[in-house]
């Protein structure tokens, strides 16, 4: 139509970094990559501990879609809103608080906890956060490298000022 948006696919670096959210499911363990490229939500895997079957395709046919839509602009709220609260024939109702219908269901939960994060956010966590994060998640972090203007000792400087702040808030 005349007067449309062209979207164009940003192409993904070699390198990205992000956090890895460790989840329990009906189906078991759920490990939910979350990368950022340029500040945003880049990119989205999830992984079940089960090998093979329906609900690991399923949840690699979501994730793809998710990042897809990412890639284009989508707000990672509209996921969390699409797929929060779907239910499965085996769904985890306890403890309470822990409670997930489905791997989507779960899979909205780190979505809405983490997905948001501003890049800023993220690095606290990258810095300072290896473990525990309360709600039953565990987050592992990782570090790679996406398009940067900063220099090596420019990036080097940035983390030391971010450990100073870090320190000093107590984290």
């Amino acid at each position: 139509m005349p007067g449309d948006a062209i979207l164009t696919k940003p192409n993904r670096p070699k390198l990205i970094g992000g956090i890895t959210v460790r989840t329990v499911t009906g189906c078991g363990k759920m490990y939910v990559q979350l990368n950022w490229l340029d500040g945003q939500l880049f990119e989205v895997f999830a992984t079940l501990g089960k090998g093979g079957g329906c609900a690991v395709c399923q949840s690699e046919a979501l994730t793809r879609s998710i990042t897809l839509g990412l890639k284009y602009g989508v707000p990672v709220d509209e996921y969390v809103r699409q797929v929060r609260g779907i239910r499965c024939p085996e769904p985890r109702m306890f403890p309470k608080e822990d409670a997930t219908l489905s791997c989507p269901d779960a899979l909205s939960h780190v979505l809405e906890q983490y997905g948001s994060l501003s890049i800023e956010d993220v690095v606290k966590l990258l810095l300072g956060m290896n473990g525990a994060a309360g709600n039953g998640t565990e987050i592992v972090v990782g570090v790679g490298a996406g398009e940067s203007d900063l220099t090596e000792e420019e990036a080097a400087a940035e983390v030391e000022r971010l450990r100073a702040a870090r320190d000093a808030e107590g984290l």
